[in-house]
């Protein structure tokens, strides 16, 4: 019984610091994603206006601007949660998602721009330095399991080539060109 209690709660933890890399990653690469999208939309002026607006507040008042997405997005998020009361479950958790990854992406733009400005609030210091703790506790913990499955992954590779034998080399040629073939052509 003893030993069944430990593997729940190791895989607890596992799955919370599998969520909490999940967010880390949502917040390293949204916040790329946005970049990309703001110098598609020609607006890469709006990062140095807000990084002047930013260096004239006040520590709390940066604080407010960088929880404005948080709280934007929440009536969506409560939304969704009515759609998915309602029973469409799908396109409820599918609005969740693109809700809580654009509301991150914002964050994560926001917060390279506020933040030494918000580092000034020593509070805001402290709660920083615990998530970044908590991201490097997340790690070592999930870095087993991911050496597990990169073995895995490899091993899997290994016998698919072996399987494949030397036609692999033409089979992937086919496979490209069949990507190639079905990807929509563009109008010139």
């Amino acid at each position: 019984m003893e030993q069944i209690k430990r593997r729940l709660k190791r895989a607890f933890w596992i799955a919370v610091a599998l969520i909490f890399l999940l967010e880390s990653w949502l917040w390293d690469h949204v916040r790329e994603w946005l970049r990309a999208l703001e110098r598609a939309l020609g607006m890469e002026r709006m990062e140095p206006w807000l990084r002047d607006l930013v260096a004239r507040m006040s520590p709390p008042a940066t604080l407010a601007l960088f929880a404005i997405p948080a709280l934007a997005v929440f009536p969506l998020k409560l939304l969704a949660v009515a759609v998915v009361a309602s029973g469409h479950v799908v396109s409820g958790v599918i609005a969740i998602f693109i809700a809580k990854t654009l509301a991150l992406g914002v964050t994560s733009f926001l917060f390279d721009i506020c933040r030494d400005k918000l580092l000034e609030m020593q509070w805001f210091g402290r709660f920083y330095s615990l998530v970044l703790d908590a991201r490097a506790w997340a790690s070592a913990l999930v870095a087993p399991l991911r050496a597990q499955i990169h073995e895995l992954t490899r091993e899997v590779r290994t016998q698919f080539a072996t399987i494949i034998g030397p036609e692999s080399g033409n089979l992937r040629r086919r496979l490209a060109r069949l990507r190639e073939l079905a990807r929509p052509k563009r109008s010139a």
